[in-house]
């Protein structure tokens, strides 16, 4: 049992537990305020977990946006080292020195098992950490929005294993110490900061070739010839020569010398996910034989977005009771059809809401159809041959192996996804246009399906929300993402939309929402990921939401959803299809991200 604090270690100018010494407490595991312990807002420290004796690392000492902590042999490497800026009150952010970035649990997740990363300095609070002290010197570090701690992975010790947020359990494998790099000493100095006061109440981050973050509670931050990002509820971005967000709930974007965008409100984006979703789920199944189709899973994909960025326990529910009907199995299993496979990404994204052994039969169906495929793959794109043949493949089979990956941290699905991945994009990209043809029988022609390219967009995004940044491929998945992203820009139509013949816009004339959906959804993922340019696509992302939003009736149907098939066709206003309310749950999803 967790007791009151006994005792408050002395400022006495380095602290005795810098020098490595006892304080004299007992050893009775008491946690002490953060205010007993003072880092130095301007030293560097590892994070070193109790444990394992390994360091917190940013994986494959990555400089980008959603790359994750790992715990890694200490080697003193700037990706190894923190500085702990006070961001308001007892608050403080995680500044990784190599980067600049702070440390972040993904999507502002409150689950447990949620991932850390390294994330651009805001205003968020699950970029804000408290540290409490044991009286071993060891501290527990706090996430501010959910109430829980930092911990390696199921108290894994080995290299690679991922740090994510659990529930406190006072388990030493959510305890670290803190050292100045070089000492082996812990970091920390009694009493506290500031007079009468928290250190930069209206601060932010600079960066300049660097970053030092200073918090504050409408702080932001500034990078030279970057972007200013006033934080806050009423935060935003300016650019020079760019735009200008002013976000709150109902923030805008005004280009210096460009185009002015009206963010959509935060409360308007999650109405109209719920709305959708209200109205597909009493719709029930659009074929009731087979409810783990590829079709029903991309809805549910979209509803366990909408739960991680939203966390309204209606969505979770929904997902959870879809995959209990469907007993955790695959249509078909175990099967090497990708198809088939789709559904297997609710089910891990499920599974790592609360990733515990006694819910290991979530994933099980899963993973023997992907080791299936794994023991003897056939990549490339021979039709009805190959396992990934066509380019809807992409997006359903990709976004489970990466998971699987990351759940077992077996690192061999990563290299299997990308055998398979880039064996497919090499027979079907269209190097020229930067689209992708939809399997070999439209090789060379001029036929390019918006929703098969969608497909491949979003198939972009949901591998890069888990594979490692030091993923050999990984830089190819985002040049990939950015080629693409350039290659559709042209092609949307004045409404927002994309038509389903891509560069033939008016043969079908009319908005397509599955493939405007996936388009966006990886578009506005880049953006919030800083892997695609903000002042670039910013206005595309705006007004495909806005013409998305469109689609929807008064009572929530999505209309305008082409049918299943192969190539472009034509869809009605009143045309629905569950994959395409999925769709546009994703898109909202990281609207929803980017409005925050």
């Amino acid at each position: 049992m967790r007791k009151s604090p006994k005792s408050i270690l002395s400022l006495v100018g380095i602290s005795l537990a810098l020098l490595g010494c006892s304080s004299g407490a007992t050893s009775d595991n008491t946690e002490t305020s953060f205010q007993a312990l003072t880092v130095d807002p301007n030293a560097a420290y590892t994070i070193v977990g109790v444990a394992s004796g390994k360091c917190v690392q940013i994986a494959g000492q990555s400089l980008a946006n959603s790359a994750r902590a790992q715990l890694e042999p200490c080697s003193n490497s700037a990706s190894q080292q923190f500085r702990f800026p006070v961001y308001t009150g007892s608050y403080h952010h995680i500044v990784n020195v190599a980067s600049g970035k702070c440390l972040d649990v993904q999507s502002k997740s409150t689950a447990n098992g949620a991932a850390v990363i390294q994330y651009t300095c805001g205003s968020g609070t699950n970029q804000q950490w408290s540290v409490t002290t044991n009286t071993d010197g060891s501290v527990r570090l706090t996430a501010r929005h959910s109430g829980k701690v930092m911990e390696a992975n199921q108290g894994g010790t080995a290299d690679g294993t991922y740090i994510v947020q659990w529930t406190s359990s006072g388990a030493n494998y959510q305890q670290f110490n803190l050292t100045v790099p070089g000492t082996g000493g812990t970091g920390g100095s009694g009493g506290s900061t500031g007079t009468g006061g928290s250190t930069g109440s209206s601060g932010g981050s600079t960066t300049s070739g660097g970053s030092a973050a200073a918090g504050g509670s409408s702080g932001g931050s500034t990078t030279s010839g970057g972007s200013t990002d006033t934080g806050g509820s009423s935060g935003g971005s300016t650019t020079s020569g760019g735009s200008t967000a002013a976000g709150g709930s109902s923030g805008g974007t005004t280009g210096t010398g460009g185009t002015t965008v009206t963010l959509p409100a935060l409360a308007d984006i999650e109405a109209i996910m719920t709305k959708v979703t209200s109205y597909e789920i009493q719709l029930g199944p659009e074929d009731p034989s087979w409810v783990n189709k590829w079709t029903e899973a991309t809805f549910y994909i979209g509803v366990m977005a909408a739960y991680l960025v939203t966390n309204d326990q209606t969505y979770l529910t929904d997902a959870t009771n879809w995959a209990q009907k469907n007993k955790w199995t695959l249509l078909g299993s175990p099967t090497r059809s990708a198809d088939n496979q789709c559904a297997g990404q609710v089910y891990t994204d499920l599974y790592l809401q609360n990733p515990v052994a006694s819910n290991a039969n979530m994933y099980q169906s899963t993973q023997a159809s992907i080791n299936l495929v794994k023991a003897s793959p056939k990549p490339g794109i021979v039709k009805n041959v190959d396992d990934w043949w066509w380019c809807d493949a992409l997006f359903m089979a990709p976004g489970a192996v990466v998971r699987l990956g990351t759940i077992t941290n077996d690192a061999t699905y990563y290299s299997f996804l990308d055998t398979m991945w880039f064996a497919t994009q090499a027979g079907l990209f269209d190097t020229k246009t930067g689209l992708f043809w939809r399997d070999s029988t439209f090789v060379n022609g001029s036929v390019y399906w918006s929703r098969g390219n969608g497909w491949v967009m979003g198939g972009i995004a949901r591998v890069l929300q888990y594979l490692p940044a030091s993923d050999a491929r990984h830089a190819d998945y985002v040049s990939l993402l950015n080629t693409m992203a350039a290659a559709l820009k042209p092609w949307q139509q004045s409404d927002g939309t994309w038509h389903s013949d891509l560069t033939h816009p008016t043969k079908y004339n009319n908005p397509e929402v599955s493939g405007t959906g996936l388009i966006s959804y990886a578009i506005t993922y880049g953006i919030n990921q800083g892997l695609l340019d903000r002042a670039t696509y910013l206005p595309v992302v705006v007004s495909a939401w806005n013409g998305l939003v469109q689609q929807v009736d008064a009572q929530g149907r999505v209309g305008y959803v082409q049918a299943t098939g192969s190539a472009p066709a034509a869809a009605g206003a009143t045309e629905t299809h569950d994959y395409g309310v999925g769709a546009l749950l994703l898109a909202g999803s990281e609207m929803a991200n980017l409005v925050k």
